[in-house]
């Protein structure tokens, strides 16, 4: 035993004789949404100098007393700071509200946040509850089209997707509630079935985080939290009604909860009606949408365990463009190339042919054990329902094309755990189960088969965190084993089983050079297997006919047969595979803040849909896609600059380009995001008499033209034969890619004491132009001038 052990001891034994019948403050600071303890929390006395201390790990601070009480100031960066009176030899619960007074993005990436460890080398960005709730009527991609890196791809104007470093769909995980959301998540005409209104946080992770949330995070995920369901919180409530010009929409959500000491309950509900939208000069014919969602919570704390059980139900219908139905060739060449839409009517909020009925059910059940050195144990399970109907424009209309039912099965075990004062992880295994059907009745070929899926994971996440910097390794290992049972186009049963297995790792590092700057790096593989649809798809599907990896074979003659069904073993489709480095580089001041972001990603059978010609179907000639697999290469970046003027007001501009290759055709690829640029001011008035607060916001974006699309072969020269076209010729897509556009926003919202009204500009210019992700962009621009109107009243 050497002298520096020696010296520890007998240190140690002079403190706790110290210590031995003294008084203290005593306490435990927490996060208000998560209820998770904050390490590293500045408690100071505000009447007496060098009376301070600081929380540990566990959040827990303890200071020598000097009376019988004192007033505190508790601050954490990030949070507002709160008074407190401690009372010597009582441990109080301090909970400690995040930041909300602005319209802003906050990049999470400090390591004090337990709910993301193994992945905080990675760009994350939170969409706090304040932003929702300005926006409560408003859906996903929406919400999160204000971030860079990210947009979405969609299907007219309620069917929108994530779109993250030009990867979407099932390499984008969405979280809801701690689980997968279990939705028929293929394609880019199927929205997630969530309501924000409800959430209480959005979190965009940008980067490969397969170890930490599974395969379908290939390409990123998007964490939706809704109420935390926090104790010692007295009855609140809130309520707000809204209308928007375009559509003449109407909603309203309302919500209310109480926390008591060792129980806590939240409910809440949320209805929109929105009829056709409007493009400048014309009506948006069966563009309207219909919706509501219900969800709510229950918590129970009982000693070292807290139990929490929620539902949600979320039922959706939503119209799709009248117009992108073409009944003969002639009708869709007019349709594609005529500057407004074919099939205009006046306005309505009927919601005909075509269009999606959907209803989402979520019942989970979460139960968290803390242990008194500060690991955690976390045992989740969630049952999902998903109901799916598709109506088109043809003879028996009432009957749906698509009737699917989806259920999800969803069991997490994960134990936290701190090795030393520098080593923290995670450990979990998971089981995962979806059961797909489809009902009988539809008159049609089932667009795709019934199938059964089961996977098994395991992972491990460490950090070791070290004077200025920290480390991160994750491992993960997944078995899926797939079985399924269809219909070829002939009307033969046929069936399928297959497996697949893989393990991925990340390397993580974060670099803490000073207080202003840090450096983040990031590489890590990933893996997906290919969704049903990508494999199985056949037919019909809302505007095109698609046809999967397993259901098409090209010919010697390079021409295209849709005969047979491939058995996986027979064929060459395989996962795709990925290695992904993102570096990121932060620098704050006082006034300044500047995140930059670079990375690659190589992906490895890389699936994608891209069309293949003009097909007759029972509707009409309609525009024909496969499903392929290549090589691809991914490159990008992402910039955000924010300056504060002032203590009421900022400005900020940033922008994302990525540039993606086919590099085993040395092609483009298709439906990737252009180069987009934004700015904004956000400022507010705190010192009028009239009102408590003011809030304005003006933002001016900007979008290029995708000038690295494939060529183009139009719908006529396909129809009239004029195109001479093969399997193996060059990618192409049916129309140009649309100009480029600029597009100005602005806001105005007023707080006067329980009440905040607001309004709400979007497309402010009412310009006339086109979105490059949009489908719905081979018929008819995008909609015009919408003001929102929103008046909330918060208990």
């Amino acid at each position: 035993m050497n002298l520096k052990v020696y010296t520890q001891i007998i240190l140690s034994l002079i403190t706790i004789n110290f210590a031995y019948g003294q008084d203290y403050y005593k306490g435990l600071v927490v996060d208000e949404i998560t209820q998770l303890p904050l390490p590293d929390a500045f408690v100071e006395s505000i009447d007496q100098k060098d009376v301070y201390g600081i929380t540990d790990k566990n959040g827990k601070f303890q200071i020598l007393a000097t009376s019988s009480k004192a007033q505190f100031s508790v601050q954490y960066f990030g949070y507002e700071t709160k008074i407190i009176e401690l009372n010597k030899n009582e441990e109080a619960q301090i909970i400690l509200t995040p930041t909300e007074n602005q319209l802003e993005e906050i990049l999470l990436t400090s390591t004090k946040n337990p709910l993301e460890r193994g992945i905080k080398s990675l760009s994350q960005i939170t969409i706090n509850q304040e932003v929702l709730q300005k926006n409560s009527s408003a859906r996903l991609g929406d919400v999160l089209s204000r971030i860079d890196g990210v947009t979405f791809i969609s299907t007219g104007q309620n069917v929108q997707l994530p779109v993250i470093h030009g990867l979407y769909g099932n390499r984008i995980l969405i979280l809801n509630n701690g689980f997968k959301h279990g939705f028929q998540n293929w394609g880019s005409d199927h929205a997630p079935e969530i309501d924000v209104s409800g959430a209480e946080m959005v979190r965009v992770v940008k980067g490969a985080s397969s170890v930490k949330y599974g395969p379908d995070a290939l390409g990123g995920a998007v964490v939706i939290e809704n109420n935390s369901l926090a104790l010692n919180r007295g009855f609140y409530g809130r309520t707000t009604t809204s209308y928007q010009t375009n559509g003449r929409g109407y909603g309203l959500n309302t919500s209310f909860g109480e926390g008591k000491e060792n129980f806590s309950y939240h409910i809440g509900g949320n209805f929109n009606q929105i009829g056709d939208r409007r493009a400048p000069g014309y009506n948006l014919t069966n563009t309207g949408a219909r919706d509501y969602a219900l969800q709510g919570g229950l918590r129970y704390d009982y000693k070292d365990w807290t139990f929490k059980a929620n539902y949600s139900l979320v039922n959706q219908t939503l119209g799709i463009l009248r117009a992108s139905v073409g009944s003969s060739g002639p009708a869709l060449i007019r349709n594609m190339e005529a500057p407004r839409p074919t099939f205009i009517k006046p306005f309505s909020y009927k919601i005909n042919e075509p269009n999606q009925e959907i209803q989402h059910q979520l019942a989970s059940l979460k139960a968290t054990r803390l242990f008194d050195n500060g690991n955690r144990l976390k045992i989740n399970y969630a049952r999902q329902w998903n109901a799916r109907k598709e109506f088109d424009v043809r003879r028996n209309a009432n009957l749906p094309v698509l009737d699917l039912e989806l259920t999800t099965d969803d069991l997490q075990i994960e134990f936290e755990h701190e090795l030393t004062d520098k080593i923290s992880g995670s450990v979990g295994v998971q089981y995962f189960s979806q059961s797909n059907s489809n009902n009988p009745g539809t008159g049609v070929t089932p667009f795709i088969p019934n199938y059964e899926t089961e996977r098994y994971s395991i992972y491990l996440l460490e950090t070791l965190a070290l004077d200025a910097s920290s480390w991160e390794l994750g491992l993960r290992y997944d078995f899926e084993d797939n079985g399924v049972g269809g219909r070829d186009n002939r009307n033969n049963i046929f069936q399928d089983s297959f497996t697949f297995s893989n393990v991925t790792a990340s390397l993580g590092n974060i670099w803490k050079f000073n207080k202003q700057t840090t450096w983040r790096n990031n590489i890590g593989t990933g893996w997906r297997p290919p969704n049903m649809a990508e494999l199985f798809s056949f037919g019909q599907h809302e505007s095109q006919t698609t046809f999967g990896l397993l259901r098409y074979q090209p010919s010697e003659e390079n021409v295209i047969t849709a005969n047979e069904v491939t058995r996986f073993k027979d064929s060459n489709v395989a996962p795709e595979n990925s290695i992904k480095y993102t570096t990121e580089i932060e620098w704050t001041s006082e006034k300044n803040r500047l995140s930059a972001t670079a990375y690659t990603n190589y992906i490895r059978n890389f699936i994608f849909s891209r069309p293949i010609g003009v097909l007759g179907t029972a509707r009409g000639p309609m525009p024909t896609f496969i499903i392929d697999q290549a090589d691809a290469l991914f490159i990008g970046s992402d910039l955000t600059f924010t300056h504060s003027y002032s203590q009421q007001g900022k400005a900020s501009i940033g922008g994302s380009y990525i540039w993606s290759r086919n590099v085993e055709r040395g092609e483009d690829l298709i439906h990737q995001p252009p180069i987009h640029l934004h700015a904004s001011i956000d400022h507010s008035f705190t010192d009028l008499k009239w009102v408590d607060e003011l809030d304005f916001s003006i933002s001016p974006t900007y979008t290029f033209r995708q000038f690295q699309a494939p060529r183009t072969l139009s719908v006529r020269s396909l129809v009239e034969g004029t195109a001479d076209l093969n399997f193996n010729d060059p990618i192409f897509d049916f129309m140009d890619p649309p100009s480029s556009y600029f597009l100005l926003n602005a806001s105005v919202g007023v707080q006067k004491d329980k009440f905040y009204l607001s309004v709400e500009a979007r497309n402010l210019l009412n310009t006339n132009y086109r979105d490059y992700l949009n489908n719905m962009r081979y018929f008819a621009d995008e909609m015009g001038v919408n003001f929102i109107f929103s008046l909330t009243y918060t208990l």
